[in-house]
């Protein structure tokens, strides 16, 4: 591309802003949000892919204005590059509430699994996992338990009843910090 034209555009908060995208309101009423990509893009020019690692929705510590799980908040998405659509996408935490951002780019590698080759996207997050997927088709390389988990007390917060992160701590009133159970 050497225009400079926009050729596409991938919304990282579903459009239309519905009430259960947005993330509350400035003085002057509009809703005001960000789930954005603030580390590096990864891209696969021989898959026709990039990988957005998107961070967690405002505000990273409490989520009682944005319910549900946030969609792609948290997420490893991959886009296709002609096009923007999404091909894949894995959300690493539910609700985040934790600024567990992922703060990293992700990282193309080569590996072998089960005697196969497989090209693959490794994505390190910031409680020091590594999460690996399939490039095309985001399977995950091992599995990834996903367990209920206590919810939270703090008046208006509606945590995520399961979590694949930090399966053992929970939101406690009072507190901007991780308890441990």
């Amino acid at each position: 591309m050497k225009s400079g034209k926009l050729i596409w555009t991938f919304n990282t908060i579903p459009k239309p802003v519905s009430s259960a995208t947005t993330r509350g309101k400035t003085s002057r009423g509009r809703p005001t949000a960000n789930t954005g990509v603030w580390t590096q893009i990864t891209v696969d020019e021989e898959a026709g892919l990039a990988y957005l690692p998107v961070e967690s929705p405002t505000s990273d510590f409490y989520g009682g204005h944005r319910p549900g799980n946030n969609l792609y908040g948290e997420s490893l998405v991959a886009v296709d590059l002609k096009t923007g659509q999404r091909k894949w996408h894995f959300q690493i935490v539910h609700h985040p509430i934790w600024d567990y951002d992922l703060s990293s780019a992700p990282i193309l590698l080569d590996i072998n699994v089960g005697g196969k080759p497989v090209k693959a996207v490794a994505l390190p997050s910031k409680e020091s996992f590594l999460y690996v997927f399939d490039r095309i088709t985001g399977q995950a390389g091992v599995p990834i338990d996903e367990r209920a988990v206590p919810q939270s007390d703090v008046p208006g917060e509606k945590t995520s009843r399961r979590s694949r992160s930090r399966p053992n701590r929970r939101r406690t009133r009072g507190s901007r910090s991780a308890s441990t159970i």
